[in-house]
């Protein structure tokens, strides 16, 4: 299951309240090779492009995110590990193993761990990380930004972490995380259709991703966007979906031997 939440009058409305939102500063921090502790757990930047920057969440249980939006920003969330309570300012989901959910930018949402070793993926559209606008907090952090370098750690051999760089996109690398895989690969086609009946069928449990370009329909409407996720559901009878030369496409399945929860 994958649900997208649109803007809400709600959401304008409680944004409006900052009445100083400005634009993020240029943020030359490098976050490769650093892990972002946070009082819910932790975070890190698995993936990043002109176009997405993927993060990887650990929550720990009955800990939650502050109820907070990205003003410019979109936002897609995968559920790689474990079970979650996501929140915006007017209702609330469960999703469990691979199941997803897409945020317009400007959304309010919180994501609480309902279990232990619970891995979420955040895929941002653009690269923005400091566009963040916290309006309440379980932990005092309201009218704070995002976690400077005092927060920031290199030893990251002591958490489940996983980096994808040029040479293991150019390789096709897996990499896994509990009983999650996760691939990055160059389409070989210009067919979304086509690009999968060459690799394999949809997966039921797997979810996908366009990270660079865009994709486009025959009449060259945006289809949808990158960073926004997808499954197999949501493809079925849609055909010649344009994709543009060497697209990167995410995946994220379930192991082989495993079962979904």
């Amino acid at each position: 299951m994958i649900k997208r939440i649109f803007v809400s009058e709600t959401d304008r409305n409680n944004l409006s309240k900052f009445k100083t939102v400005e634009l993020p500063k240029v943020d030359k921090s490098s976050y490769r090779d650093i892990v972002v502790c946070k009082p819910w757990g932790y975070e890190y930047l698995m993936f990043e492009n002109d176009y997405v920057a993927i993060w990887i969440l650990h929550l720990k249980k009955g800990h939650e995110t502050s109820m907070h939006c990205h003003p410019r920003k979109k936002s897609s969330l995968v559920v790689i590990s474990g079970k979650v309570l996501t929140s915006t300012l007017t209702e609330w989901f469960e999703f469990g193993h691979l199941q997803g959910i897409i945020y317009d930018a400007g959304v309010f949402h919180s994501t609480k761990a309902l279990s232990e070793e619970t891995f979420v993926m955040e895929i941002e559209t653009p690269p923005m990380k400091k566009d963040l606008v916290r309006l309440k907090d379980s932990y005092g952090r309201e009218t704070q930004g995002y976690e400077g370098r005092d927060k920031h750690s290199r030893d990251v051999h002591k958490f489940n972490y996983i980096f994808f760089d040029k040479k293991d996109v150019k390789s096709q690398t897996d990499k896994k995380i509990n009983n999650t895989v996760v691939s990055i690969n160059k389409c070989r086609t210009n067919f979304l259709d086509h690009e999968f009946s060459q690799r394999a069928k949809l997966k039921e449990k797997s979810i996908y991703c366009i990270i660079e370009e865009k994709v486009i329909d025959l009449e060259h409407r945006s289809y949808f966007w990158a960073g926004a996720i997808f499954d197999a559901d949501g493809m079925k009878n849609r055909k010649n979906i344009r994709l543009f030369n060497n697209c990167l496409l995410l995946s994220v399945r379930l192991a082989k031997d495993e079962k979904a929860s």
